[in-house]
């Protein structure tokens, strides 16, 4: 039923922004016609995360992989788990730094141990000095529309590991700007190895690409489709637009996290 009344809601529209290729396949699945999606992807305040914020590091003589974000089974919460405790015996300098919050977080604690550190919720600068002073990024999330961690991740100077899905698949050049793998724990473990191999390089490469996704250009995309939405509602491609309060046919609807 919830699959068919969002389709039956994103049909009524006469656009939908969509922030992933991913996403595209999921509005095409529910019979959006694919000359009414836009592309409206996030973007990342490069003022506010900057790896100059970095300070001695996490913790010092250890290497920190960080998450970002709630820790609830859809994020992928077990499987960065289970990838982690197997790069860890491989590498034993390997610490855990979760920030965030949500119900599974008794339970990572008692699994995890003095093999992680839970800050729970950061914002603002403490935030960005939290990604800027760990060391490597891991997101396990297979759910996930966009991914905007990822990006707020390489904007602090983090090479990055993601599962290849979702939203991060078209965020992360695989071998590039970062490294994608399957959602399996062996394989994500054997991306955070190979990343600390090449940190530096996939560093450089992130954050070139976080550079290029300011949100100034993502809200230029924004007025584009916005534009677009115009065109689509109008009677032979006018555009008309309606009052904040008026019911019409310049509806657009945007989805994403």
């Amino acid at each position: 039923f919830a699959t068919t009344a969002l389709g039956a809601f994103y049909r009524a529209c006469d656009g939908v922004l969509s922030p992933s290729p991913a996403t595209d396949e999921r509005l095409s699945a529910l019979g959006i016609p694919a000359d009414r999606i836009a592309r409206w992807d996030r973007g990342v305040d490069l003022r506010h995360f900057d790896p100059a914020l970095r300070t001695r590091g996490l913790l010092p003589g250890e290497i920190s992989v960080l998450y970002t974000g709630r820790l609830t089974e859809e994020k992928g919460i077990d499987l960065l788990a289970d990838a982690f405790l197997t790069a860890r015996r491989r590498d034993p300098r390997l610490h855990l730094i979760l920030a965030g919050g949500g119900p599974e977080e008794v339970r990572l604690r008692e699994r995890l141990g003095e093999q992680a550190t839970f800050l729970g919720w950061q914002f603002g600068e403490a935030l960005a000095r939290t990604y800027a002073s760990a060391d490597l990024f891991l997101f396990a999330s297979s759910t996930d529309t966009f991914g905007q961690v990822i990006l707020e991740a390489q904007a602090s100077g983090l090479p990055v590991v993601a599962v290849d899905a979702g939203g991060p698949a078209s965020l992360i050049s695989h071998g590039k700007t970062g490294l994608l793998a399957p959602p399996d724990p062996d394989a994500l473990a054997a991306g955070i190895a190979s990343a600390l191999l090449v940190g530096e390089r996939l560093r450089r490469a992130g954050l070139a690409a976080a550079a290029a996704r300011s949100w100034e250009g993502a809200l230029d995309r924004l007025a584009a489709g916005y534009r677009l939405a115009l065109v689509w509602g109008g009677e032979g491609g006018c555009a008309r637009v309606a009052p904040p309060s008026a019911t019409g046919p310049e509806r657009a609807a945007s989805v994403g996290r």
